[in-house]
């Protein structure tokens, strides 16, 4: 009888190590011309009027939302990442601030910590979107080295084993040729807008914030967006490696690529989404019936290859290239066959979806319920 019930009770510490091993709590990133949960009047970025963290929590998970910049580069982001979930104040580098001259320390961006014990006992597991992909990656990337010439905690420190998975959805791992399409056609002011489709002027006022502060770019209590994006336009930060756009672009995003080196420790997936169609004659693609009729212009221009380097871009969502979104160039991919390995992309499932309905937005109530479905099948897999 003895015997039996230490048996039992061998069985039952095993299965409850189990389970406290993989209790990592998850962290979603948003993408470009991203919101926080306090931002936007209850609209949140994951989820649009139904809020999926608060459904993930419901289920039973431990999920925590960061707001970093929404146009600020991938180096920002990973940064402003680390102090949101770990606590503390953000500290953007040495080099950084004598390169653009920027705010090293701003003062309004010192945090308690969304997860303040994170460590490598305790790693945490990433869901991203969009540009929230690269903004993983990078914080993976500053996490395991050590830059000596810089002070702050996170870049002078290796921090080996914190990051237990990345997810990427939609993340144009290989640039966007929406890139050179925006900034080719549209003045930097006027490309910003049609993202918040039908919000006006004065919600998004008081309701968005562009989180500038350390470029001294904070915005004015009585400024309008249209004056905010004018003088966003004329600052030195609108250069070509400052902000996002370098990341998504494709020659940027090639040049990341070359110092991205995977974890063997990492689990990684990916998925990819697309809501085009090849045209009756030839290989361009055009927008089909699920795309949202206000991503349609971009789809379209997207689904020519003039900037891409071949008419496999010509897929689109919208926003990103589908081709560009199963793993970054130079590490190895596999189909996701139920079975999770370390330290390769593993390309979960391709999505016929748009950009934005894949996080909640544009979507019917009963959609949503089939994404929600997705998104909590894939936290039980984590």
């Amino acid at each position: 009888m003895f015997r039996s019930f230490f048996f039992i009770a061998c069985i039952f510490i095993t299965i409850s190590g189990l389970f406290s091993q993989n209790s990592c709590p998850i962290i979603l990133i948003h993408g470009f011309l991203g919101w926080g949960r306090d931002e936007m009047a209850g609209y949140y970025y994951w989820g649009g009027r139904m809020d999926l963290e608060a459904r993930l929590k419901n289920a039973g998970f431990e999920v925590y939302t960061v707001s970093v910049g929404p146009i600020s580069s991938s180096w920002d982001r990973a940064i402003e990442t680390f102090y949101q979930i770990k606590g503390g104040q953000v500290d953007y580098g040495n080099k950084k601030t004598e390169e653009y001259g920027i705010i090293q320390e701003p003062k309004n961006k010192k945090y308690k910590g969304l997860y303040p014990k994170w460590d490598g006992k305790h790693p945490v597991h990433i869901i991203s979107h969009s540009l929230g992909g690269q903004t993983a990656r990078m914080l993976e990337m500053l996490l395991e080295q050590s830059i000596p010439t810089e002070d702050s905690p996170l870049l002078s420190n290796h921090y080996n084993g914190w990051i237990k998975s990345i997810t990427t959805i939609s993340t144009p791992h290989n640039g966007s040729t929406l890139v050179p399409i925006m900034t080719d056609i549209f003045p930097f002011a006027q490309n910003l807008a049609p993202w918040f489709g039908g919000i006006e002027n004065n919600t998004l006022d008081k309701l968005y914030d562009f989180d500038l502060e350390h470029w001294g770019l904070d915005k004015y209590p009585e400024e309008s967006a249209n004056d905010y994006f004018d003088r966003l336009s004329k600052s030195a930060v609108t250069e070509s490696k400052n902000l996002c756009t370098w990341d998504l672009s494709l020659v940027g995003a090639a040049e990341f690529n070359k110092q991205y080196r995977i974890d063997k420790n990492v689990y990684y997936f990916s998925f990819s989404t697309y809501s085009t169609k090849p045209k009756k004659k030839g290989t361009m693609h055009k927008p089909d019936s699920d795309m949202s009729f206000h991503l349609w212009p971009t789809g379209l221009l997207m689904g020519q290859f003039d900037n891409a380097p071949d008419s496999s871009w010509d897929e689109n969502d919208g926003v990103c290239n589908t081709v560009s979104m199963s793993h970054p160039q130079g590490s190895t991919v596999v189909n996701y066959d139920g079975k999770p390995v370390r330290g390769v992309w593993q390309h979960v499932e391709k999505l016929h979806m748009d950009h934005q309905a894949i996080i909640g937005h544009n979507v019917s109530r009963r959609k949503y319920e089939n994404i929600l479905v997705l998104y909590k099948n894939h936290c039980s897999l984590l």
